[in-house]
């Protein structure tokens, strides 16, 4: 069995004080990847005429949550090789992932909702497909990424769905308050990857963490501009430092006491212990996930009206 760095056996520490041996269980999870890690699929199609094969988990194995429009999966399905898959009508995401969307389940009837970090698309289709808003701008600033993004939503052939590649420092000076929701699945150094069996060399130093947290913590800030009084700000992450996480969140606080972290009461058996607030965590050594954490705050004020949105932000539909 390969041996933990000293920087990921320091990281375990500081999330598991208390007990040695479920240190031991997040370090195993991460360098003895489980070969099979269950799945999920978004059915981004209402009609879909067949399950084409997809071992999907009886209702009883489910989440009482669960929306109906999500499916989870045997282990060994290979969505890629399904026709649902090739033609759009499904989207596959890490059952962590499932989790951490879950925590925009609070937000009701959302009628504009901004994805400021959108690629590859998955948060912008649980939002299109189970909280069914008016529109949704999906932005991404990186080309690439971008590209693979616009991909992702035209396939599906998911109705209301814009993109754009905007700073986010650009969003909020064109769009103040122009949103119920907006959506943080921020850049981070993405330790979870390992649980996928994927290596990212670098993910437990503290300059990478250190580097994220400020990114992220910016993001969070400018992300804040957008939402409208009375509407929420949701933050998540695919990583477990707590500076990128619980710590990003409490510097975001410090400097904007219009937003509140909320409670999530269907996630509350994974609520952290990291901080004093609302806040949820997922982990590979516990779940079938690879892992990661969420937090949704809400915006001080009544719902009104929402300003007029810019034309230039709706130029590139996806269908």
């Amino acid at each position: 069995m390969p041996e933990p760095t000293n920087l990921m056996r320091k990281q375990a520490a500081r999330l598991f004080p208390d007990s040695e041996e479920e240190q031991a269980q997040f370090l195993n999870s991460l360098l003895v990847p489980a070969k099979e890690r269950q799945s999920a699929v978004i059915w981004t199609s209402a009609d879909a005429p067949t399950k084409d094969g997809l071992d999907i988990l009886p209702e009883k194995d489910l989440p009482s949550w669960l929306p109906e429009r999500i499916s989870f999966l045997a282990p060994q399905v290979r969505v890629g090789k399904t026709s649902l898959f090739e033609s759009g009508a499904i989207y596959p995401m890490d059952v962590s992932s499932i989790f951490t969307a879950s925590a925009m389940l609070p937000v009701k009837a959302p009628r504009r909702v901004l994805d400021m970090c959108a690629a590859p698309g998955g948060k912008t289709l649980f939002a299109s497909v189970v909280l069914v808003p008016g529109l949704v701008v999906s932005n991404e600033v990186i080309g690439k990424r971008l590209g693979i993004l616009r991909h992702n939503l035209k396939k599906t052939g998911r109705p209301n769905l814009y993109t754009q590649s905007l700073d986010p420092a650009e969003l909020a000076s064109v769009a103040p308050e122009r949103f119920d929701l907006a959506i943080v699945d921020a850049p981070c150094s993405g330790q979870s990857l390992l649980a996928k069996g994927i290596d990212n060399p670098g993910c437990f130093h503290p300059n990478i963490i250190k580097g994220n947290a400020k990114r992220q913590i910016r993001i969070l800030s400018k992300s804040s501009e957008c939402v409208a009084p009375g509407g929420y700000l949701f933050y998540s992450t695919c990583t477990f430092a707590r500076q990128e996480n619980e710590g990003a969140i409490e510097k975001f606080l410090k400097k904007h006491d219009d937003f509140t972290p909320i409670e999530v009461p269907h996630l509350s058996e994974f609520e952290s212990e990291l901080s004093e607030f609302r806040s949820y965590r997922i982990y590979p050594h516990r779940e079938t996930g690879s892992g990661g954490f969420t937090c949704l705050l809400k915006k001080n004020g009544e719902s009104k009206d929402l300003p007029e949105l810019p034309e230039a932000l709706v130029q590139y539909p996806t269908i």
